[in-house]
């Protein structure tokens, strides 16, 4: 089963930017493809000798948080032969195990006569500075929300592949949050693999208090006001083609 990673890019550090190629490049499944997606950034030096990696260059940024580079890269991976799309934020990693993973999840409920559209993994959360922290958020235990860097898609569900491009600009802070109300309004057949594979580098003010740590002090952090972020309705029935109810 060929898997493609997408991650957009924009400004990363190359330290940042190594580190979660590296983490790909790790993977226990090796029939993948890496497609780094530069929104009006490339860095070919850094790409350079990376086995697997497919560079594609956006001419100008979109400051739509990678949506538009997201849904390019997968429309590249649809139309170049995978059959499983999965997406990595360039401050993400995976684990050694999590493309295997989710290929195991997909071939178990196809040996039951199933087809699943798309597989979830978990993640743990950790600080910049405090790398070995592990913090696991509520939302995710309580399957309420599945982060962009947990979520893959089948090639059964290809329709959902490029739909990161279409969600609108404002609704783009919350394009993961947008993608999974998508995912089951339209009944699609999703399992979790239940493995924390995802390592999520937060900059989110609750995090720290989770994690009973001080505030860094020259940082500028999430707050978490993203809840208030709405999906303009005639665009989502527009773009989208289906209305998505305003979060609460």
């Amino acid at each position: 089963m060929k898997v493609a990673v997408i991650t957009p890019y924009y400004q990363e550090s190359e330290t940042v930017l190594r580190r979660g190629m590296d983490s790909v490049q790790r993977q226990t499944h090796g029939d993948f493809v890496h497609y780094m997606v530069a929104d009006g950034h490339p860095r070919p030096e850094v790409l350079a000798g990376y086995e697997r990696v497919v560079a594609v260059n956006l001419p100008s940024a979109h400051a739509d948080y990678g949506c538009t580079p997201r849904g390019v890269g997968a429309l590249l991976a649809m139309n170049e032969g995978a059959d499983v799309v999965c997406f990595l934020d360039a401050d993400n990693l995976f684990e050694p195990e999590h493309l295997e993973s989710l290929v195991s999840t997909y071939r178990a409920a196809s040996a039951q006569g199933q087809v699943l559209h798309a597989v979830f993994a978990s993640r743990y959360l950790f600080l910049p500075g405090h790398e070995h922290v592990r913090l696991v958020s509520d939302e995710d235990t309580k399957r309420t929300h599945v982060d962009t860097s947990c979520i893959s898609l089948h090639r059964s569900a290809a329709f959902m592949w490029p739909q990161w491009g279409l969600i609108p600009k404002a609704a783009t802070p919350i394009c993961d949050r947008v993608m999974f109300d998508l995912m089951r309004a339209h009944g699609l057949r999703v399992a979790w693999t239940d493995r924390f594979t995802v390592l999520y580098e937060s900059n989110w003010r609750p995090h720290y208090i989770q994690a009973g740590l001080p505030l860094p002090a020259n940082e500028k952090l999430h707050d978490g006001t993203l809840d208030q972020v709405q999906l303009p309705p005639e665009e989502a029935l527009a773009r989208l083609r289906i209305r998505v109810a305003p979060r609460v």
